[in-house]
This record gives structure tokens, sequence and C-alpha cells, in this order.
């Protein structure tokens, strides 16, 4: 998989765009600029994030970390290549019960669904690893 672009709504990121390039790209910025908040983004995007997680003392749970500082919902977009496909993938928010709970995977340019491609199962899918595995590779 190839990430070209992600647009997002999420923590500190206000409507705010990543490029990627070709290649390996580093993210480099001072403290604060944002640069796990875009980790964690992505993750968001190819996992979701865990509406049944709960706030601990000191460790907040992602849906309350990342809430968007500018009030806004959650909601990001995540433009790559897979497999031979040009691909477009969005998460919003309608119920604050469920941050960025509506998914939706197009072939980029036609806006035509991608098939058997969802919310639940786009991580594993695009990448080969699950939900629980993800942890040990990042």
């Amino acid at each position: 998989m190839k990430i070209h672009r992600m647009s997002a709504v999420f923590g500190r990121l206000d409507h705010e765009t990543l490029e990627l390039g070709p290649g390996l790209n580093v993210l480099q910025a001072p403290n604060e600029a944002g640069k796990s908040t875009w980790c964690a983004f992505l993750l968001s995007m190819l996992y979701g994030v865990n509406s049944r997680e709960r706030d601990r003392t000191g460790s907040p749970a992602d849906k309350t970390r990342y809430l968007p500082w500018s009030g806004a919902a959650m909601s990001g977009r995540l433009d790559c290549r897979c497999a031979g496909n040009e691909l477009t993938l969005t998460r919003e928010t309608r119920r604050a019960a469920a941050p960025m709970g509506v998914f939706r995977a197009v072939y980029a340019g036609t806006n035509d669904e991608f098939p058997d491609l969802t919310g639940q199962n786009c991580g594993e899918t695009l990448l080969g690893v699950t939900r629980e595995d993800r942890k040990s590779v990042v």
C-alpha cells in the first residue's frame, strides 16, 4: 500500500493535509506539531476508533484524546494505491458515540464503491495485519 495523501479533523489537526512523496517519508517537526497525531490518525483510518474504550486515570481513550480541538466532528480522508487500485477511504462521525464510525472506500476518480472493504476489515484487508496484531508492528 502506498499512501499519497491524508486529510484530517483529528486532535490538533484541523482540516490539515499531509502529502507523501515516493519512497520513505520522514516527518520532522518541533514538539507538539502533530507527528504522533498523524500516526494515530492513520491507525484510526485503517482500523477505526474503539468507541468502547474508556478513559483511565492518566490514559485517556483515543476517542477522548483525539477529539478535535476546534470542536468539529472527527473525520478523515486517505488517498492511496493498493494492489494496483487507486482508492479513497473516508471516515466521518455522525454520532458522538461512534467517532469516525461511517466508513466509505471508493475507487479514486470514479466514486464507485470498492467491493468488500468495510470499516471493520480495512486495515487487515489492505495491510494483512489484524487490529490486535497492529500494536506489535507499530
